[in-house]
């Protein structure tokens, strides 16, 4: 795990005590796993509050009590699933029987109120498995020196002749000479998908597979090879199954 590494984490409850024993249990599950990483909680007593706040900060984790009234866990969940594909969720409840309810929602992990510290445990170690390639880096050259580029950073790369053009999710772009494919094989293990001869796409940006087209969490659609949509959308499916543990 990268040193100094910060998750910005995001805990909605309705009751305040509650908050405070999610918040514990979340620091206390850090320290277990032995983790530099440091967690920065933002809590909301409301899923309306928390939902507005998605949409202007890019919350890593989200802890969501189901039960809560006007936009309850689920509703929320919803939501930000269309609007916020990236971030990984984790439900909270004191009714264990929820769980059957809630893998539609394609949570982390979930976490039951009666077993806080041994569930919160799980889903931090959970979430550091399926998101460990994205904290690794692309080293690349630039002049005369080398750059690192944090993979979790990387949009898509796009080919055009012996131009590489890396488009990062900040809207900056970074060129470089090369062939696509031996970039591929360069970023191979950290779930870049090769959806075009000029396109290598970051699985964890996918929004939805299309017919002729791939469609991005910033909104973009990426043309797809036409011979690529089978092997795209079974590696979406592949990617999906590791990534939310089921």
């Amino acid at each position: 795990m990268a040193g100094g590494e910060e998750i910005l984490a995001g805990i909605c409850d309705d009751s305040s005590d509650e908050l405070d024993r999610i918040e514990e249990a979340l620091q206390t599950g850090l320290v277990k796993l032995g983790s530099p990483a440091k967690i920065c909680c933002a809590r909301f007593l409301d899923g309306e509050t928390l939902y507005a706040a998605s949409r202007e900060q890019d919350f890593q984790l989200l802890f969501l009590d189901i039960e809560m009234p006007g936009l309850d866990g689920f509703a929320l969940a919803e939501r930000l699933c269309l609007d916020r594909p990236q971030t990984r969720l984790v439900f909270v409840s004191r009714h264990e029987s929820l769980v059957y309810d809630a893998p539609e929602y394609m949570p982390l992990w979930f976490v039951r109120k009666s077993r806080l510290e041994r569930d919160m445990y799980k889903a931090l170690r959970q979430y550091f498995r399926v998101t460990a390639s994205t904290r690794v880096t692309y080293r690349l050259k630039d002049g005369f020196s080398f750059r690192d580029v944090p993979v979790r950073d990387i949009l898509y790369v796009e080919c055009s002749g012996h131009r590489i053009t890396i488009c990062r999710t900040d809207g900056s772009r970074l060129e470089k000479y090369g062939s696509l494919k031996a970039m591929e094989g360069e970023l191979a293990g950290c779930h870049f998908l090769r959806i075009h001869k000029n396109y290598l796409v970051n699985q964890e940006y996918i929004k939805e597979v299309g017919k002729r087209e791939v469609y991005l969490t910033d909104g973009k659609a990426l043309e797809m090879g036409r011979d690529r949509r089978a092997a795209v959308r079974d590696a979406m499916i592949q990617y999906e199954k590791g990534s939310y543990g089921y």
